[in-house]
């Protein structure tokens, strides 16, 4: 596919966006969960990783070397993998109380399916 590096770019960007809005809403104690603030949970900031490894794999996408496009693999593998793990982590109900999903916990998750996708599509230059 010949846009998937930029595609894989973009939807790597959106994945960012995404960490900044609310993924989860504890109603019973008026908390909002984002990727950057847990706030009196113990959730962690979750969405740091997710833009430290987004930021590698930007560079893994603009890299034209085909080793480095093979690693991208792996590396998104790695993001999707911890995009589901928030999704369980943060969803699940605890202690009789379930937080409310929104719609960017979902969206993440689907973005890092598209990430992958894309690393499995790279414009490879033959002789």
């Amino acid at each position: 596919m010949k846009h998937s590096q930029t595609i894989g770019i973009i939807l790597t960007l959106l994945l960012f966006l995404c960490t900044t809005q609310p993924l989860v809403v504890i109603e019973s104690r008026n908390w909002v969960v984002t990727g950057w603030d847990a706030g009196a949970t113990n959730f962690g900031q979750s969405g740091k990783f997710l833009f430290y490894i987004g930021l590698m794999a930007i560079l893994f996408f603009a890299i034209p070397s085909i080793n480095v496009k093979r690693f991208n693999m792996a590396w998104a593998a790695l993001l999707l993998a911890w995009s589901i793990r928030n999704f369980l982590v943060l969803g699940a109900c605890a202690m009789g109380e379930c937080p409310q999903k929104q719609w960017a916990l979902y969206a993440c998750v689907f973005l890092s399916i598209g990430i992958l996708i894309m690393t499995f599509l790279p414009k490879i230059k033959t002789k």
